[in-house]
């Protein structure tokens, strides 16, 4: 039975997820990241390795050549770092969401 409702829960966040980027704007020069914290911009450009807390633990974002995607976070089944790279990234269960955007908008920080 716990087998049944584990893979019921994993459909869930799944659906979820994708349900969750599809939503979101994506495509641009800046990496647009939002976290509990705040929103902090971040250069598609500049390469780099970037760290967000969130409620479960820290979530590392890499930024290389333009593109960007979830090399490590807490979260149980992992699937933002299964998704690869994307112009659209979330951890639902850690509250992370970063998007590719035209530029910095309203931000908290902007680093980079």
């Amino acid at each position: 039975m716990r087998k049944i409702g584990d893979a019921i829960a994993a459909a869930v966040y799944a659906a979820m997820l994708l349900l969750s980027l599809s939503l979101l704007p994506g495509g641009g020069d800046t990496l647009v990241v939002r976290t509990d914290d705040g929103e902090y911009a971040f250069s598609l450009s500049e390469n780099g390795i970037h760290s967000f807390t969130g409620p479960l633990g820290t979530t590392e974002i890499e930024i290389k050549d333009g593109r960007a995607r979830v090399i490590s976070s807490p979260c149980r089944n992992r699937l933002c770092i299964e998704s690869g790279w994307s112009e659209n990234l979330c951890c639902l269960p850690n509250r992370i969401i970063a998007t590719a955007s035209g530029g910095e908008g309203d931000l908290d920080a902007v680093a980079g």
